[in-house]
């Protein structure tokens, strides 16, 4: 007797089926296998290919097969392409010792549909210890499975996303210094020195395709910080139309169905414009910059009966969605495609994080994002936003100043490199620099010295006391002083009440901090 077997109960013993009883004991037992909301089957080894003999309705019903499509066959009618062999191995070897097993296994329905299986076989033996039958009771588990895939999704895209985003972090900071002294390069080149120009516009080019890369990966580990605003999504898009149109070429028809009316949002534009351009930069290779793709927007509503797409919670949204006409997701790829490093595209085209970029981005604003293939159009990646009440704000005018006075700026920040940077790009713009190499140094110096005219802080820093913090004491001794946080990665510092706080990222360019510092201190319109 092997392990299995000691370990296990008696098996039930029966009359011979050949014979059967007709006692009020048998009766009931078939009357409550029969009604029984649990599939059941009973099989008979003592025929050839041991054949089905017996099913319940609830069996009937998981399979969608008729009682008399059932009866004399064997199981493996319920077998498939992508039923697990491990698992029917199991079941194969423990009917030849005549041992019960358990296994989960792939079938497929009448309807070529497939659900998950939990099946428990065990051998029947009659009073003279002879194999009578197998009776196999059997659960409907698919929801269970669907449940435990996506846990283990999140699982992985939660580990792939830490991972990410340190990686980012520390790439950010590494792309500030490059950036930020091709700025002051280009700044002292003479036009007429043409190699040394082009030498530096590649560096910077270079450069820029990198903080592409580090905000997508931000962006799909859902640690960039968002700094969104009410804005309605139609004129986003109708906005950004030249740098849509410039980005697919002119090989492309692009149409706009707009919705009238369209709800507003309260989105990140910057990020939102990045997921749609990435969203169209997979649409423009789908179908070798030849073709016509459209963008559509309206105003929709996610029920828990119908939820719009995975983790859409019930509620208002604003759909805006991009549709091809390509051939569509292949069906291996478009439960991937927002996959970290997942790409559909030739090895050297394509980083895998466009899409997982999109993902990453929606899950953090509260939405979601669905990819679909459309019968007779080709693919469709839709992005869900939630819906925001308010009235939009009218856009802030430029400030036009973007040098200095001589106004004293206090800048912390922890790493020497982009310390040294921040220092020669201010002085360079007519400031002057204070540098403290962490918070705490900072606080202590503002007790002895508060004639600064503006903060300049790093969020993530050592000795602990990160940027946030230190805003808000310095926003607690100088309710006036203007701030400007700086970030290459959030890092959960930033909670509601660093939103009164501006924001620059890394890597931030030299005209960029320019006119953010310039703002801060003069007022949007260049007055204080």
């Amino acid at each position: 007797m092997t392990d299995t077997q000691s370990r296990m109960p008696p098996a039930p013993r029966l009359s011979d089926p050949s014979t059967p009883t007709k006692s009020s004991s048998h009766d009931i037992f078939f009357a409550a296998v029969e009604t029984t909301r649990m599939p059941m089957i009973v099989t008979d080894p003592n025929q050839p290919d041991n054949p089905i003999v017996f099913c319940n309705n609830a069996f009937s019903r998981m399979t969608g097969y008729a009682l008399d499509e059932i009866i004399g066959r064997n199981c493996r009618f319920l077998q498939g392409a992508e039923t697990n062999c491990d698992a029917i191995d199991q079941v194969r070897e423990a009917i030849k010792r005549r041992e019960e097993v358990a296994v989960e296994v792939l079938n497929y329905r009448k309807n070529g549909s497939t659900f998950w299986n939990a099946l428990f076989v065990s051998p029947v033996f009659g009073d003279d210890g002879k194999l009578l039958y197998f009776f196999g009771s059997q659960l409907d588990i698919s929801r269970r499975k669907e449940a435990e895939d996506a846990l283990h999704q999140a699982q992985k895209m939660e580990a792939v996303g830490k991972l990410t985003g340190g990686i980012a972090h520390d790439f950010n900071n590494l792309l500030q210094v490059v950036l930020g002294y091709v700025d002051m390069l280009e700044a002292r080149i003479d036009d007429s020195d043409r190699a040394s120009r082009r030498a530096i516009e590649a560096i910077g080019m270079a450069a820029n395709r990198g903080a592409t890369l580090t905000q997508q990966l931000l962006a799909f580990a859902r640690k960039q910080e968002l700094r969104d605003r009410l804005l309605n999504l139609n004129t986003l898009i109708s906005d950004f139309a030249t740098i849509i149109d410039r980005n697919l070429g002119d090989g492309i028809t692009v149409r706009r169905r707009f919705q009238d009316e369209l709800w507003n949002c309260r989105v990140d534009p910057v990020q939102a414009e990045m997921a749609l351009l990435n969203i169209l930069s997979n649409a423009k290779d789908a179908i070798d910059g030849k073709g016509e793709v459209v963008i559509e927007t309206e105003n929709v509503v996610s029920t828990t009966e119908q939820p719009l797409a995975e983790g859409v919670e019930p509620g208002e949204y604003v759909r805006v969605a991009v549709t091809d006409s390509g051939k569509g997701f292949d069906d291996n790829q478009i439960n991937r495609v927002f996959d970290p490093f997942f790409s559909t595209k030739e090895v050297g085209k394509g980083t895998g994080l466009g899409l997982s970029m999109v993902y990453g981005f929606m899950r953090q604003t509260g939405g979601g994002v669905l990819a679909e293939n459309v019968e007779g159009r080709g693919a469709r990646v839709t992005m869900f936003f939630p819906r925001a009440r308010g009235i939009l704000e009218p856009a802030k005018v430029q400030a036009s100043q973007t040098r200095g006075h001589g106004e004293r700026i206090l800048m912390v920040e922890d790493q020497e490199e982009i310390a040294q940077l921040g220092r020669a790009i201010l002085e360079d713009l007519g400031y002057e620099v204070v540098h403290s190499p962490s918070a705490s140094q900072a606080i202590d110096l503002l007790d002895t010295d508060s004639n600064f005219r503006l903060i300049f802080t790093d969020i993530v820093m050592p000795g602990g006391i990160n940027g946030v913090e230190l805003a808000k004491e310095v926003r607690r001794r100088f309710p006036a002083m203007p701030i400007l946080l700086t970030t290459g990665y959030s890092d959960r510092a930033l909670d509601a009440e660093s939103q009164a706080f501006d924001l620059v990222r890394k890597p931030y360019r030299r005209a960029e901090l320019a006119q953010r510092i310039s703002t801060l201190l003069e007022g949007p319109n260049g007055v204080v």
